[in-house]
């Protein structure tokens, strides 16, 4: 099945989710009314004399007794036709573009529970009931931006991210401030145009949902645009589903510091260093936040909506493309959340990447993340 089918798959997996809870919801508020509107006349008859009109009223107030069990039993028929539909789903996902096994059956016992617990617990663990879980858990979360919006947003300015890369050299220990402003400086390297503190939640915003980069309008910048004949977005900038940023020079200045710190004591230093952890002229490094001083408030971002699993964010992104393309044939556009990746991820830190060029090797990005990627080698004590 094509990337189009798997952005397909997962708009019917939200979808069935967010009409689940509004289904809930719906037959939670229906069943309170009925409930009121069946009682009133029952006590109104009780009230008269006649026997006949007591036993109307028993009748009635019979009657209001039998309906909650009945549209309880309703709420359990929708909730498991919901589930039915989100793990068929979530099978092709799974097989067709994850690689991944057919999923084991649902348990359909949980979902006579209301509420999104005995839902989630109905499906098998791992892929099924995580992805469900990331998808539930942001449903009320985060918002759509438009592409005219992100067309009309104003371009950075070359000024702004010249100063921000001065103060970040000035923030490093002198010793390495030159080889620092000689990495930020390349022409390789996006560091500080696309994660610098002079990028706007606005520009990640964006760049989170429709994969303009921060420094729009600059030399060297991908040439971003929305098509003006057909609104199709023309872009070969290629973010995943989370744009962050450091919030400060320090900020920035510090993971980056410490790393130059443990270098020199590395046996033959930066250079081999990186030598002794390539792999076909190129590595990544991940640096923990517990071991880099970065602390909760330095970095921000936006991510997608629904994406806490990577094959999630995968099909996330997937969504995204989809809604980039042609006015009348686009998918919906795709919903954003804020985020600190310090104090939200599952094990936070910066990613480095280093590659080997002709005069040497050249940092090409840097950047505060969730967690590592899976090609990352991990710096555990850079000090």
């Amino acid at each position: 099945m094509s990337g189009s089918g798997q952005s397909v798959l997962r708009q019917a997996v939200e979808s069935l989710l967010r009409a689940r809870a509004d289904a809930e919801r719906g037959l939670d508020e229906l069943t309170a009314r009925v409930a009121k509107a069946a009682v009133r006349p029952a006590e109104t008859a009780r009230a008269g004399r006649h026997p006949l009109a007591r036993r109307a009223g028993d009748d009635a107030a019979a009657l209001a007794g039998a309906i909650p069990d009945e549209l309880a039993a309703l709420s359990t028929a929708t909730r498991t036709a919901i589930a039915t539909e989100v793990h068929a789903l979530l099978d092709l996902l799974a097989v067709n573009h994850h690689q991944l096994p057919p999923l084991p059956p649902l348990d359909a016992r949980p979902l006579s529970v209301p509420g999104a617990t005995g839902f989630l617990t109905a499906f098998p663990e791992g892929f099924a009931r995580s992805y469900v879980a990331t998808v539930l858990g942001d449903l009320s979360s985060g918002r759509t931006t438009s592409k005219a919006e992100a067309s009309a947003h104003p371009g950075a300015q070359q000024a702004a991210i010249d100063a921000a890369r001065d103060q970040i050299v000035a923030a490093v220990a002198p010793e390495h401030r030159e080889r620092v402003r000689e990495w930020l400086s390349h022409p390789d390297c996006h560091a500080v145009e696309v994660h610098g503190p002079q990028v706007s939640d606005r520009d990640l915003e964006f760049r989170a949902g429709w994969t303009r980069p921060p420094d729009h309008g600059t030399e060297g910048a991908d040439k971003w645009r929305v098509r003006p004949d057909d609104g199709k977005v023309i872009s070969k900038h290629r973010p995943g589903a989370e744009a962050s940023r450091f919030n400060s020079p320090a900020a920035f200045a510090r993971p980056l510091g410490l790393l130059l710190a443990h270098a020199d004591q590395y046996p033959g230093g930066l250079e081999q260093l990186l030598a002794d952890h390539a792999d076909d002229g190129a590595v990544a490094f991940f640096l923990p936040a517990a071991t880099t001083d970065l602390r909760p408030g330095d970095t921000f971002g936006y991510r997608g909506a629904g994406t806490g699993t990577a094959e999630a964010a995968s099909d996330w992104v997937r969504v995204r493309a989809a809604a980039m393309g042609k006015d009348g044939e686009c998918a919906p556009p795709v919903r954003a959340l804020t985020y600190d990746p310090v104090t939200d991820g599952s094990d936070p830190g910066v990613r480095v990447v280093f590659k080997e060029g002709t005069n040497g090797w050249v940092m090409t990005t840097y950047y505060p993340s969730t967690a590592p990627g899976p090609d990352n080698v991990r710096l555990e004590y850079p000090t």
